[in-house]
């Protein structure tokens, strides 16, 4: 599965947020946040892109390519 990191990233400068406050509220390591995200967004499972959607509050198909 591919994540749509541009909306990802979108959607933090929406909400005025950093990768790291991202991280916080997902509840994983920053630095996993910056590995995704500066990542091509290919090969993660639908549960990563719930937890992204879950934390920016978006509809997860909106962050799948």
């Amino acid at each position: 599965m591919k994540l749509n990191t541009n909306k990802i990233i979108s959607e933090l400068k929406r909400l005025g947020w950093s990768k790291y406050k991202l991280a916080k509220v997902m509840g994983i390591a920053n630095q996993t946040v910056y590995k995704i995200l500066n990542s091509d967004g290919t090969g993660y499972t639908f549960r990563t892109v719930e937890k992204f959607a879950g934390a920016l509050d978006v509809d997860a198909k909106d962050l799948i390519l």
